[in-house]
């Protein structure tokens, strides 16, 4: 990373823009920075480190950057320019700050900006512009993070002998800072987990193992207490304790299957036990359930007999019910007609009432139907006639609702004529006010393009008056600078005048001078027993001495040149003079009489300006307005049309709407004079219709009644003719006797049962089967408690047989997986010891007790140590070297990062804290430097082409001061550019340029150049 150029503006102690060149101050490779103490000199590596990172590179916060000596509604910046990688760059930030708010009072607090740009060409392009992207591309691009620049690009004041005399841990933590050793650390943790799982798998595996023992002993234990006979392996297993390895697991293999074998053996007994049992059990329960068939049978027997005159009970109504069943068709028939002839006379009596509602809400109805009496049934030939009369009174009124509906629709159609009337008067009534309207808007768009063509017409004078009118102006506010300009160059002129008066007069007096001492040349070129130029003598008694105001050549030559440069610098000041006369002239005959008003000018030239704008926004209406005032009249001419077809529809449709009216009158008329007023023929006509149907179902109803009490009749004479041969004295003897099929079947069905069981039972007891029996039933129940207990007894040996090889299986499974867990054990075992051998020597617990990542950083502090000792040699003149030393001991944390210095006088290796204050200056600053170029060697290609180094030259003596800037010398002439800040005069002498900071009560400010004392 090289910078180029730094802006500075409201920052620190910089009130006003800072502009810094380092290309400039760059050219010989070496600057300083110099100025009175608190002036900001280190504020200058600030602006740096915080342009790149954000951060500034000492004690300060970020917060309280902006300057002080600023004005409040300044914003505080920093711009810096540098190349890093083949590319050229410009990044700029602002702090954070607090700023006065634009509306009201009170400050608001501003959040930080940034921004990144890359040259691309001829301009400058975006890259990021939010505050952690461009630290994070700056970071990229530079190749060191914000602590590694500080390190080895900022050397801040006082930190060198920091770093030198540091504790091993605090030397530690600096090189973490400058060397990625991450990856050693992360390497050293990931053996240490990997060594800590390990063991945890073997502590696992070991629990695991005993897990799997106690789990067998578990199994076990149920047989332990009582072991089956003879059971005596060798070494029995103890039952109160799981085993203690694979062999134990095997003795109780051993004892399980012993275990095993007996109760299978005692299953087998239970088994035959059982079996003789359930054959003893079926004999003794056969004879039982024959026994208990023969008591059934006798038990029903004796309940038959007791039902006997029940059954004759039966079969007596049985008999009475089928003679009845012959006589079930004409009671039914005489039951039937009278139910009937019953309903309908209630029907009749319905339809009545019915008839009288329907008659009741009629209208109009003809005279026959309002004297017909309805309380009683009418004869068919009444209802006859009044149906015939409502039917010809319903045609008249359709003749009627007809002529109704008629007027109706006049009466509608004069209506919808009458709204047409109105709508086409309102159609009227408004285009006429539009048409008003649209003609006072036609007039007033015609006065404004005569305005507006008025106002195009004259822009060209309008245009040309307000160019004289700027010119004038323009002329009258030259004036001013053209007679500034006038006096600037006659002073200019008159100090010529005089430069070439002095210079004449000097060479005058020179050669004046030199006439007066040409004697003492000549004598100064006399020699002894030479001939005199002059007089020819040989002797030279008195020759002339020079006096102290003798001039010589050069000084003349000097005077002429000063004399010809006076008369150019006369000649072009008169020239000058000359020409800003004639424009002071120019400009006073174009601002003419307005040159002794400037603000009549001005004033002149804003009202023709107005005036031209104000005309050529005018004529810029003309092609609007005329586009208006066509459409105004085209409106004009569709309202007219409008305005004469509404006229014609209103004076249509109110002719219309009075002969529609008098239409429905007549209609009207006509219809009141047949029904009366009031009437509707329509609702009339609707009011028969239930009256037409309550007639037409009454005469249905009446005709029935009479066919149905015709059918009774009969029906009563057939019943006594059939009932004067039989046993039942009336319809209702016969209907008492009579029963439904299904009844007359189910008594059939249970007589019949009844007979067949009794014949069945007599003959089963008289069966060989059930003979030969004992007198009481066999006891099946202690056969079936004798059964109960022996498959008791084989249950549970089946079920200790099945838990002994349940348990079996588990024991033999359980020593099968310690077996395989064991073998897997001694594994894990080894590989757990390695990693943990590995892990320790990396951790620094073991030879030669140093961590992984020390090791590395001492590695890198060898580095730095070679690099520090090429330049501390030079500086000490070959006394001092930088060794490494083991500090911290056998398993120290830090061993390995330990510093001590080797004095060449002595030959003895001492503590850095020995050095005296300027070769501890001398050490830390050829261990700054060593840093800086260990870091660029292991950077992957990154250029440290900047270096700044705060103070500390003051600690060395003059000789030492010396060969540290021969050391620095040899750093530029590497291409490095390096600067340095100091109070000390020997390096303002020793350093040709220089950034001087001034400071005043209104802030600092910088001078770049060349040091005055260089």
């Amino acid at each position: 990373m090289r910078p180029h150029q730094l802006r500075i503006e409201a920052f620190g102690p910089y009130a006003e823009p800072v502009e810094i060149g380092f290309d400039e101050l760059s050219q010989e490779g070496l600057f300083l920075i110099h100025g009175s103490t608190g002036s900001g000199k280190t504020f200058l590596l600030d602006a740096l480190c915080f342009a790149l990172y954000g951060e500034v590179s000492g004690d300060r916060s970020v917060k309280a950057l902006k300057s002080d000596h600023a004005e409040p509604a300044a914003v505080p910046r920093v711009s810096l320019e540098f190349s890093s990688g083949g590319g050229r760059y410009r990044v700029e930030r602002s702090p954070a700050y607090t700023a006065p708010k634009t509306r009201g009072e009170g400050t608001t607090e501003k959040a930080p900006q940034a921004v990144l740009f890359r040259l691309l060409g001829a301009g400058w392009e975006p890259i990021a512009s939010r505050s952690t992207e461009v630290s994070r591309e700056v970071q990229a691009l530079v190749g060191l993070d914000a602590a590694q620049f500080r390190q080895v690009i900022l050397l801040p004041q006082g930190k060198f002998a920091e770093v030198l005399r540091a504790r091993a841990e605090e030397r530690e933590a600096l090189l973490k800072t400058l060397f990625d050793t991450v990856i050693y650390e992360q390497v050293g943790s990931w053996l240490e987990d990997r060594a800590k799982a390990a063991r945890i798998e073997v502590a696992e595996q070991n629990r695991a193992l005993e897990v799997l023992r106690s789990q067998a002993a578990h199994e076990w234990s149920p047989y332990a207490a009582h072991p089956p006979e003879p059971v005596d392996p060798p070494n029995p297993v103890n039952p109160l304790e799981p085993p203690s390895d694979q062999q134990g697991l095997d003795r109780l293999v051993e004892q399980i299957a012993a275990v095993v074998t007996a109760s299978q053996s005692n299953l087998h007994q239970a088994s035959a036990a059982l079996l003789s049992a359930q054959k003893a059990r079926d004999a003794i329960e056969k004879q039982a359930d024959r026994w208990d068939r023969r008591a059934r049978a006798l038990t029903r027997l004796a309940d038959l007999e007791g039902k006997q005159e029940a059954v004759a009970d039966f079969r007596q109504r049985l008999s009475r019910a089928e003679r009845a069943e012959a006589l079930r068709p004409c009671v039914e028939a005489e039951q039937a007609a009278r139910t009937a002839l019953g309903s309908l006379e209630a029907g009749t009596r319905a339809e009545l009432q019915s008839a009288i509602r329907a008659r009741d809400a009629a209208q109009a109805l003809p005279l026959s139907l309002v004297l017909l009496d309805l309380m009683a049934a009418p004869s068919l030939e009444e209802l006859s006639a009044a149906r015939h009369d409502l039917a010809v009174r319903g045609a008249q009124l359709s003749a009627l609702a007809a002529q109704s509906l008629e007027a109706g629709q006049a009466r509608a159609r004069a209506a919808a004529a009458t709204k047409r009337a109105q709508a086409a008067e309102q159609q009227l009534s408004s285009s006429s006010a539009a048409r008003e309207t649209r003609r006072q808007a036609r007039q007033s768009a015609g006065a404004a393009l005569v305005a507006a063509c008025s106002a195009r017409d004259q822009l060209g004078g309008l245009q040309r008056a307000a160019q004289d009118a700027q010119d004038q102006a323009l002329a009258v506010a030259a004036i001013a600078p053209a007679l500034q300009q006038e006096q600037a160059a006659m002073a200019a002129h008159t100090k010529a005048e005089a430069r070439l008066q002095q210079a004449q007069v000097a060479l005058n007096e020179r050669q004046r001078r030199q006439i007066a001492g040409m004697a003492a040349r000549l004598a100064g070129g006399l020699e002894p027993d030479a001939p005199c130029p002059v007089c020819g003598s040989a002797q030279h008694p008195a020759p002339a001495q020079p006096s102290q105001d003798a001039v010589s050549d050069g000084a003349i030559t000097a005077a002429q040149a000063e004399l010809s440069a006076a008369t150019a610098a006369a000649q072009q000041a008169a020239v000058a003079l000359a020409k800003v006369q004639g424009e002071r002239k120019a400009v006073l005959e174009k601002a003419g009489p307005a040159a002794s008003d400037p603000q009549a000018a001005i004033t002149a030239a804003l009202q023709a300006n107005e005036a031209l704008a104000a005309a050529q926004a005018l004529a810029r209406t003309v092609p609007s307005l005329e586009q208006e005032i066509s459409a105004h009249e085209r409106e004009l001419e569709a309202l007219q049309t409008t305005i004469q077809a509404a006229s014609t529809e209103l004076a249509l449709q109110a002719k219309a709407a009075a002969d529609d009216s008098q239409r429905a009158e007549t209609l009207a008329a006509a219809i009141g004079r047949e029904l009366g007023q009031g009437v509707d023929p329509q609702q009339a006509l609707n009011s028969f219709e239930p009256l037409e149907a309550t007639l037409k179902a009454l005469a249905a109803r009446c005709q029935a009644s009479a066919s149905a009490a015709t059918r009774l009749e009969l029906a009563a004479a057939r019943l006594a003719i059939d009932l004067a041969g039989s046993e039942f004295s009336d319809g209702r003897a016969v209907e008492a006797a009579l029963k439904e099929e299904s009844v007359r079947q189910h008594w059939a069905q249970r007589i019949k049962a009844f007979e067949t069981e009794v014949i069945e039972l007599k003959g089963a007891l008289a069966s060989a089967e059930l003979a030969d029996l004992p007198r009481e039933r066999p006891d099946s129940a202690a056969a079936a408690e004798a059964v109960h207990a022996t498959d008791g007894a084989r249950t549970a040996a089946v079920e200790r047989h099945s838990e002994a090889r349940g348990a079996q299986l588990e024991i033999q499974r359980l020593s099968s997986e310690h077996r395989s867990g064991s073998s897997e054990l001694a594994s894990r075992q080894e590989r757990a010891q390695l990693l943990s051998a590995v892990a320790d020597r990396c951790s620094g617990r073991a030879a030669p007790y140093i961590s992984l990542q020390r090791w590395v950083l001492s590695a890198y502090l060898g580095d730095i140590c070679r690099y520090a000792n090429q330049r501390l040699e030079l500086m000490t003149s070959g006394r001092y070297q930088l060794r490494l030393s083991d500090e911290g001991g056998r398993g120290g944390r830090q061993a390995g990062l330990g510093l001590k210095v080797l004095d060449a006088y002595t030959g003895e290796e001492r503590e850095v804290s020995s050095l005296s204050g300027g070769e501890t200056f001398q050490a830390s600053l050829a261990l700054a430097l060593g840093v800086a170029d260990t870091v660029e060697a292991h950077s992957g290609g990154v250029q440290l082409e900047a270096l700044f180094i705060d103070e500390g030259f003051g600690s060395l003596d003059p000789d030492n001061l010396q060969l540290a800037m021969d050391e620095l010398d040899r750093l530029r002439e590497g291409g490095r550019m390096v600067g340095l800040i100091s109070h000390v005069g020997a390096l303002k002498e020793r350093i040709r340029y220089g950034i001087e900071v001034l400071s005043s009560d209104q802030g600092s400010r910088v001078q770049v150049g060349t040091n005055p004392l260089a």
